[in-house]
């Protein structure tokens, strides 16, 4: 039997791209499937391209879809205000979530009467509060598809910065803020999440407190004292089965966006370097992918080796090698010891994405060897054809380095209590190594990455003889599948 069709909106944050990404994702298997689906988002409309009408998009124009989604840019989450992309500015946030809060009761007057214009059956939402109030106002069905929710994050800004974590430049850190000024904000929100009747929880996640409603809050007091790991409460907590959390809660798999089927052909390989510029004679090297986009490449003067900059004899260092295995290391300690670390291992180039416009001013002042990718790329075909990637621990890096089995070397954001599901995701599927904040604004890179390169250089290589993974082309279908199972068991369909 046929499955009816049914119009969603999907509600995505406008924070970052990998709510975006993942969005994309699941929308061209619904889209797939005949269904109807409305993204309501602050977010631009680049990352949204694959399922949009093709205009000048060439991944659309290439992957014709049966039906194309609509986009409606609208202010529907407040996001975290960053300074840099691995620092939170926790006055500056708190004040625009206080200023989207004072009006949010008539942005949801608007989005109801929207959503029951446009006879929106489902309201799906990744990962913004707003939208699940929406549904309510509808009268309509909100399913909740992510690893974490704000509220938890806005809660975490209550929670003081260790100095260990800040590097010498930085200019001491913002005081926490009281929880009696956040939990207001903090406890509205999780009010509006509740109204989702589904929690779809992807791979990477953290405690959900309006699913997880047993969770304790401030979620400061989910971490351990140096920052490193959830408590053992909390790693229990998420090891528990889904059947004893208190709402209805469905883990599903880590969905990625895939790159194009032939990233392997050394033809595509090719043509994708070309587009960037890169000289036909560098095009054999082994490529540094930085995926911090809008972040100056430092220009290291003077280059002295450090303990920070030797991460084989950092024993205190947060690394993981998972996925079951991986290269042993070729470097030698001595040479740690003696050699002065730069940007990039000897015979490497890098790939710079996220810089848009030929005025860019960090795109007109890359260091020799750095190339910026040009913003329409599909960042997932340069995810597979680099070797490491250099960036935030964020989904969508973590989702795309993951399934294209590429080394990952990350800067950690100490404010951000999303990294701790992540950096376990990394550990249990995926293989990292942490590059102290310290050492990458010194342009300390060259030894993390030769160390990383060893580490997944095998899983790497063999990926590129094998192809890119089934698992991961069919888990929009599977999230698609418990959408729709969910919605029939409600009988809305």
């Amino acid at each position: 039997m046929a499955q009816e069709s049914i119009s969603f909106a999907f509600y995505c944050s406008g924070h970052g791209f990998g709510h975006a990404t993942r969005v994309s994702a699941l929308t061209t298997s619904l889209l797939a499937a005949g269904h109807s689906v409305s993204i309501v988002t602050n977010a631009p409309l680049t990352p949204f391209s694959a399922v949009l009408p093709p205009t000048t998009s060439d991944a659309s124009a290439l992957n014709p879809l049966p039906k194309y989604a609509t986009y409606r840019k609208r202010n529907v989450d407040a996001g975290i205000v960053q300074p840099k992309a691995y620092d939170v500015d926790r006055k500056a946030t708190f004040e625009v979530l206080k200023g989207f809060m004072e009006g949010r009761e008539g942005t949801i007057r608007e989005e109801v009467e929207w959503l029951k214009e446009e006879g929106v059956q489902c309201v799906l939402s990744d990962a913004t509060f707003l939208g699940c109030a929406a549904a309510a106002g509808a009268g309509i069905p909100a399913i909740i598809v992510s690893n974490f929710t704000f509220d938890s994050c806005y809660s975490y800004l209550s929670h003081p910065t260790l100095p260990s974590l800040l590097s010498p430049s930085t200019p001491l850190p913002e005081p926490p803020l009281p929880p009696s000024l956040l939990d207001p904000l903090v406890n509205l929100a999780i009010s509006d999440y509740r109204h989702a009747s589904l929690l779809l929880r992807l791979p990477g996640a953290i405690p959900i407190p309006s699913f997880d409603t047993d969770v304790p809050l401030p979620s400061g007091s989910w971490v351990n004292p140096d920052r490193t790991s959830f408590t053992p409460e909390i790693l229990d907590l998420l090891a528990r089965p889904t059947n004893t959390i208190p709402r209805k809660v469905v883990d599903v798999p880590l969905i990625v966006r895939p790159p194009n089927k032939d990233v392997y052909a050394p033809e595509f390989r090719a043509n994708l370097l070309n587009s960037m510029g890169v000289p036909e004679h560098l095009q054999g090297s082994k490529i540094l992918l930085v995926s911090f986009g809008g972040q100056s490449i430092p220009r290291p003067r003077s280059r002295p080796p450090t303990p920070l900059s030797t991460p084989l004899l950092r024993s205190g260092s947060r690394s993981s090698l998972g996925g079951g295995g991986g290269g042993s290391s070729t470097l030698e300690v001595t040479d740690l010891e003696t050699r002065e670390a730069g940007l990039l291992p000897k015979g490497w180039i890098a790939i710079v994405c996220g810089l848009s416009g030929n005025n860019n001013e960090i795109r007109n002042d890359l260091p020799e060897g750095f190339y910026a990718s040009e913003r329409d790329v599909n960042v997932p075909d340069l995810t597979a054809t680099c070797d490491v990637v250099l960036g935030k621990l964020g989904y969508g890096t973590c989702s795309e380095t993951i399934s294209t089995r590429t080394p990952f070397v990350y800067v950690p954001r100490p404010l951000f209590i999303e990294e701790f599901g992540l950096s376990r995701l990394m550990t249990q599927r995926g293989v990292s190594l942490e590059l102290s904040r310290e050492d990458f604004e010194a342009g300390r890179w060259e030894f993390h990455i030769s160390e990383a390169w060893e580490r997944g250089r095998e899983r790497k290589e063999e990926q590129r003889r094998t192809g890119f993974p089934v698992e991961f082309e069919q888990a929009g279908e599977r999230i698609r599948e418990e959408v729709e199972r969910f919605l029939r068991e409600r009988e809305v369909v």
